[in-house]
């Protein structure tokens, strides 16, 4: 289930939040992503693929119960079990399907990818 969608981490930026609004993963996005993305170290949603463009929701796991997820813009994600112990997982799939509002400023800060 799709909680919400295009919202902005930073919302005192007025450009970005504009810009974040434009970032609507549809349910067969999500689902596709989910389906192929891998575990990545926390950092890495931090540093390399950090957006603060995100979407929010939740999931049922027929063997692991409900799952909180949050996703991002550039590709990352979190699921937080909600089994009482909070246990997350961070996620990356590069071949994400949506429009990302800032998929121009990933990389080290002088190769950008697009």
């Amino acid at each position: 289930m799709i909680l919400e969608t295009g919202l902005n981490s930073y919302p005192g930026e007025a450009g970005l939040t504009e810009a974040c609004k434009k970032f609507k993963p549809t349910a067969s996005q999500i689902k596709d992503f989910f389906s192929k993305a891998y575990p990545v170290p926390g950092r890495f949603g931090a540093h390399e693929r950090y957006a603060s463009c995100y979407a929010s929701g939740t999931m049922v796991f027929s063997d692991f119960g409900k799952v909180s997820w949050g996703l991002t813009s550039g590709g990352t994600a979190t699921y937080t079990f909600d089994d009482g112990h909070d246990d997350t997982v961070q996620l990356y799939y590069r071949g994400y399907k949506w429009f990302d509002p800032t998929a121009c400023e990933y990389g080290d800060g002088e190769v950008k990818v697009c």
